[in-house]
């Protein structure tokens, strides 16, 4: 009886209300996110195709969370200054990133390293990917992959191979190339790809290492063709392409591609809403059918399957780049 009267006097002075309400904070906190604009940041400038494709996903993706999503264009200082930027802030998941397949290159290529991917943030999920593919002009004496790698053995660096800008994926896709095969050329960057897929056929390279949606309409026109695509399976999209596995390249697999990330230490059920809302929109077949005929292909890995992707990435080019002598200070 003594106890009940002390529960009752407790009650009348409000403690058991604000127990009550404490206890319920946790649940009524995770619940309440989001409460306000989420921004997305992308290191790059409007108007290319992931600048397109992120637009799109935010569209759907803001009417799922119930709030906002913005989309923050920070180009400059190669993507650099969007990326310090968002790991600098809170962890709340009301500011994240659209990372790609350039910053763990750049973290392998500069010394020291601008960023660390692994410490910095947390992956959300993976959007898409944009495989190379290794292209000639349609009249080319190769004809298939393994045309090529007999000519570039025995004529080292007589071959010249175009790619879009030193210190890209497509750069290094060739560096790559020479170290899986044996295989030595010399490397001519372009400043973009409608320049690279110009001198390719007008002769003025051999083969050109780029990614499939900018060279899509080339190939089904029948300007370009492709010996190979990077990829570890066949694309739908040019599904009479064989990889370059298929043909004796071991371990050949590169592509571009977009990973939604927040600042490290943002909690875990704030990562796990946005990759549930994430993956609905990646399962849609509208967004899936848009991202294939910009020459994409959807991914959408789980956090966790995302994690393992950037730390397989950031080994690799370390590997690559040391084994090229490559460094940028």
């Amino acid at each position: 009886m003594n106890g009940l009267k002390k529960i009752a006097a407790a009650s009348s002075f409000g403690i058991l209300p604000f127990l009550a309400g404490w206890m319920a904070m946790p649940a009524h906190a995770a619940d309440a996110y989001p409460s306000r604009t989420i921004s997305l940041v992308l290191p790059f400038s409007a108007g290319n195709g992931a600048d397109i494709y992120t637009r799109r996903l935010a569209v759907p993706l803001s009417q799922a969370l119930g709030q906002q999503i913005v989309i923050e264009n920070r180009p400059g200082a190669g993507g650099v200054g969007a990326v310090k930027l968002v790991a600098a802030a809170p962890p709340d998941g009301y500011t994240l990133l659209l990372a790609g397949a350039g910053m763990p290159i750049s973290q392998a290529l500069f010394t020291p390293p601008p960023y660390d991917m692994l410490k910095s943030f947390v992956p959300v999920s993976s959007i898409s990917g944009n495989d190379v593919v290794l292209l000639v002009k349609s009249t080319s004496a190769y004809t298939k992959l393994n045309d090529f790698i007999q000519a570039a053995r025995e004529k080292k660096k007589g071959l010249m191979i175009g790619i879009s800008q030193l210190g890209t994926t497509q750069h290094m896709a060739a560096e790559l190339f020479k170290l899986r095969t044996g295989t030595d050329f010399t490397i001519v960057p372009f400043r973009t790809a409608a320049m690279l897929t110009t001198a390719l056929m007008a002769g003025d390279v051999d083969l050109a290492f780029e990614f499939v949606a900018p060279t899509l309409s080339m190939m089904n026109n029948g300007q370009l063709r492709a010996l190979a695509i990077g990829a570890a399976k066949r694309s739908p999209i040019l599904p009479q392409v064989p990889t370059a596995t298929e043909q004796g390249v071991p371990d050949y697999a590169v592509a571009s591609w977009g990973m939604v990330v927040a600042p490290a230490g943002t909690p875990e059920s704030i990562v796990a809403r946005l990759n549930t809302e994430i993956q609905k929109v990646l399962q849609d077949p509208q967004f899936i059918r848009q991202i294939q005929e910009s020459g994409a292909r959807v991914l959408g890995e789980s956090p966790q399957e995302a994690r393992q992707m950037m730390a397989s990435e950031v080994a690799r080019w370390k590997e690559v780049i040391g084994a090229a002598g490559i460094s940028l200070k």
